[in-house]
């Protein structure tokens, strides 16, 4: 399977609530780097973080939390690059930022993701207490 094949399939498993799908497809030590300064910004390690990070992500938004578009799709040997725009929406005001997400992959598991975004300020609002 195709680098991007295996990022896109663990994107529609997560956001379709297949979590035991999501988590089949990352590495048990599976490393996310965010950028920025709010609740869900800095590294985490292990699955559980990981889940824990997204599901605060949600819980902040009030699951309005949204990937609108998968906008282009990049790979190499060992990664695939998503350019991405989300929305969520805090306290009645809509937040809408660009994201790249960088995919780490190995023999079919993503061991590492990294989300930098293309203004961590907007981010910052959306994920801030």
């Amino acid at each position: 399977m195709k680098n991007i094949e295996i990022a896109k399939k663990y994107l529609n498993a997560a956001y379709s609530g297949d979590i035991a799908t999501a988590k089949s497809l990352l590495d048990e030590n599976v490393k996310l780097t965010m950028n920025g300064n709010n609740e869900i910004s800095g590294i985490t390690n292990g699955r559980e973080p990981f889940f824990a990070s997204f599901g605060k992500m949600l819980q902040l938004t009030n699951n309005t939390y949204n990937l609108d578009e998968q906008v282009e799709w990049l790979e190499g040997q060992e990664r695939a690059i998503l350019i991405a725009k989300e929305s969520a929406i805090r306290n009645d005001e809509k937040f809408e930022f660009s994201r790249v997400i960088d995919y780490i992959i190995k023999e079919g598991i993503i061991k590492e993701i990294k989300i930098y975004e293309g203004d961590p300020t907007i981010a910052d609002k959306a994920f801030s207490k």
